[in-house]
C-alpha cells in the first residue's frame, strides 16, 4: 500500500500541526477565532439556512474550531468538531469550552455514530488524506448521515491560478482536486453531488467591477487555446461540494 509520506513523518507533522503547518498557513484564526467568519458567511450561509437550529452537525478536521464557533453563533445548538491535532483541540477548548472539539480520528468517529448527523462537514480535510483513504472516509460520512442529510466538502482548487502554492504550502497535503476529480470521487459514494467555486468575502467595489472582466478575458483566451481549458474554474481558490443520498 503506497503512501505519500512515511508514517513517522506524517505522525510527527500531525502531532505538531498547531505549532507548525497550521500556524503558518492559518495563523490569524489562532489570534481571533472569528477571523474566517466573513468567508463562512460568503460561502456557507446558504448551505445551512434551511436547517433547524437543533440539527446535529459535526465538523471533521475542525482545527481550532472556527467553523464550529461560527455555527454556534448562528444559533445551531448541537455542533461538534473532531481533529487529530492535540494542539488544535486544546486551543478550541479555550474558546469553546472542553468537549466541543474532540481529539480523534474523523473516520472512526463517524463510524461510531451511524445515522446521527444532518450535516457532516469536511473543510480542508480530504486533501490531507492519501488516495487509499478517500473512499473509506466518504463511506463513513455517508453512513453517519440521517435520511436527507448532507456532506459538505471544501478543498483547494487545483485549477486555480496559484494552485501549486495551495498544493504544496502544507506538507501534510497528500492529493489535489479539480472540479472533475472531486465530482468523480464523491459520486462513487453519493447519488447527488453539486460543486461550486468559493466566493470572495466582502469584495471591494474595484473587485466587483474588475473581476468579471478579467475572468471573461482569461476564459476567452483559454477558449482560443482550446484543449478544454476554457471549462476550468481557474478563478476560484477552493471548491465547495454538497453531496447527498449515499448509495
Amino acid at each position: 500500500m503506497s503512501r505519500g509520506q512515511s508514517p513517522r513523518l506524517r505522525g510527527e507533522l500531525l502531532r505538531t500541526y498547531r505549532a507548525g503547518q497550521s500556524a503558518g498557513a492559518s495563523g490569524s484564526v489562532y489570534r481571533d477565532i472569528r477571523a474566517f467568519w466573513p468567508q463562512y458567511e460568503a460561502n456557507y450561509s446558504e448551505l445551512f439556512d434551511d436547517l433547524e437550529r437543533s440539527a446535529r452537525i459535526v465538523d471533521i478536521g475542525s482545527g481550532p474550531g472556527s467553523l464550529v464557533a461560527w455555527l454556534r453563533d448562528k444559533g445551531f445548538v448541537t455542533v461538534e468538531g473532531v481533529d487529530l491535532s492535540p494542539g488544535d483541540v486544546e486551543h478550541a477548548a479555550r474558546d469553546l469550552g472542553p468537549g466541543v472539539v474532540h481529539l480523534g480520528d474523523g473516520r472512526r468517529h463517524l463510524l461510531a455514530h451511524p445515522g446521527e448527523y444532518e450535516v457532516v462537514v469536511m473543510k480542508a480535510l480530504l486533501e490531507h488524506r492519501p488516495k487509499d483513504e478517500l473512499l473509506p472516509m466518504l463511506d463513513a460520512a455517508g453512513a453517519s448521515l440521517r435520511p436527507g442529510g448532507r456532506l459538505i466538502v471544501e478543498v483547494p482548487n487545483m485549477d486555480w491560478i496559484l494552485a501549486s502554492h495551495e498544493r504544496y504550502m502544507d506538507l501534510t497535503h497528500e492529493v489535489g482536486f479539480t472540479r472533475n476529480s472531486l465530482n468523480a470521487v464523491l459520486s462513487v459514494v453519493f447519488s447527488e453531488v453539486a460543486i461550486q467555486g468559493s466566493r470572495l468575502p466582502n469584495p471591494t467595489r474595484l473587485q466587483r467591477w474588475l473581476r468579471p472582466a478579467i475572468v471573461r478575458l482569461v476564459r476567452g483566451t483559454l477558449y482560443i487555446l482550446g484543449e478544454g481549458a476554457s471549462e476550468t474554474m481557474f478563478e476560484h481558490r477552493s471548491l465547495i461540494a454538497v453531496a447527498r443520498a449515499p448509495r
